[in-house]
């Protein structure tokens, strides 16, 4: 279950609006900015690890299954999400409008991301996560789920375990809190973007600014990406 919410309605999860939260655990206001960091972690239902980079309002997420490189990118700041799919010689990115305030997310590494969402949140004890300690939080009513988190004393999620079952629906194998390279950001040149318009007149970003600096892992490539919009089909 937790799967499908990861790979085919993550799109949609992230183009959701914010609501108001509850919760029974103190937090302070809801977050402007995230922590910057990078964590490799374990997913249930995934063979191999998804590998997080957070700063400020932006995320990154790269998944990696049968040969095929998934990425996410959420810039909230520029108010775009740009889903890219690599495989074999073909680099794709679809650059999609996003709301500029916080929403939910299939995986939230920061508590604050939990509270924004509406989830009620009780603490219960405390526990260590591949050597990390950590306090104990039931949570109730984040995508329709309850269960447990554990949560280091900065807020940042290295465990979510949902109600009924043993093995956690994520788990923070490797943190590494310090500054992210602004590249990891945005997509990289050798990737055809496709900007899609959303219903309504509204517009994500211009493509070339979502997408003018290539990642760290693709130095040589060409200085500027293809640029392709997509539009609505119309009926003869």
């Amino acid at each position: 279950m937790f799967r499908r919410i990861v790979l085919p309605s993550l799109i949609g999860v992230l183009l959701a609006g914010p609501v108001l939260a509850q919760t029974d655990v103190t937090l302070g206001p809801v977050p402007t900015s995230h922590p910057d960091l990078y964590a490799r972690v374990k997913v249930a239902g995934f063979s191999a690890p998804v590998d997080i980079h957070q700063s400020g309002m932006k995320t990154r997420m790269d998944l990696s299954e049968g040969g095929v490189l998934q990425s996410y990118i959420a810039d909230r700041d520029k108010g775009v999400l740009i889903a890219m799919t690599a495989t074999g010689q073909s680099r794709v990115a679809l650059v999609f409008p996003l709301d500029h305030n916080e929403g939910v997310v299939p995986l939230p590494l920061d508590l604050g991301v939990i509270n924004a969402a509406g989830a009620q949140l009780t603490t219960v004890g405390a526990s260590i996560v591949n050597g990390r300690s950590c306090r104990l939080l039931s949570f109730s009513g984040y995508l329709n789920q309850a269960g447990m988190l554990c949560v280091t004393p900065d807020n940042i999620i290295l465990r979510m375990t949902s109600a009924g079952r043993r093995e956690p629906l994520f788990e923070v194998t490797d943190l590494a809190v310090a500054r992210q390279d602004p590249k990891w950001f945005k997509a990289p040149p050798d990737y055809q973007v496709s900007v899609v318009p959303a219903i309504g007149g509204a517009s994500a970003a211009p493509a070339n600014d979502a997408a003018t600096a290539a990642t760290p892992t693709s130095p040589d490539a060409d200085p500027l990406p293809r640029v392709i919009y997509a539009r609505p089909k119309t009926k003869p």
